[in-house]
């Protein structure tokens, strides 16, 4: 198997199994180990789910792309989908801990920053 396929072959597995988990956590870690989740579990269940989903962007290779670019949207993905995850977690549930709310500002921050930066174009053809 060449290696172009390979990763494009894991890449795919990770984002299925990233969305699996955003969508239906229970079900997946019920497969996977047989075992059910408390609210805690679901929520670092989904948090596994969006950085697999990242991962799986970060190592997707289109053609004729900026190579700089699938690591930077999985990044800025995993930044945006964990501010909204700490955020419904927060508002939504009974967890919430003494950091929750600056993690949460923390991401959002971040994944607004990358994503302005992947937007707007750059003067630097480097990508400095």
């Amino acid at each position: 198997m060449n290696a172009k396929l390979l990763f494009r072959a894991s890449a795919i597995v990770e984002v299925t199994t990233g969305l699996s988990l955003l969508l239906a956590p229970l079900f997946v870690i019920g497969l996977l180990l047989g075992d059910g989740l408390g609210t805690t579990g679901v929520a670092v269940a989904r948090v596994l789910g969006i950085g697999l989903l990242s991962v799986g962007v970060a190592a997707w290779e289109s053609p004729g792309q900026d190579t700089r670019l699938a690591p930077r949207a999985g990044l800025c993905i995993y930044n945006l989908g964990a501010a909204l995850l700490f955020v419904i977690v927060g508002t939504t549930g009974d967890m919430g801990g003494v950091i929750l709310w600056p993690v949460a500002a923390l991401h959002a921050l971040l994944g607004a920053m990358m994503l302005r930066a992947m937007l707007t174009p750059s003067r630097n053809a480097t990508g400095g």
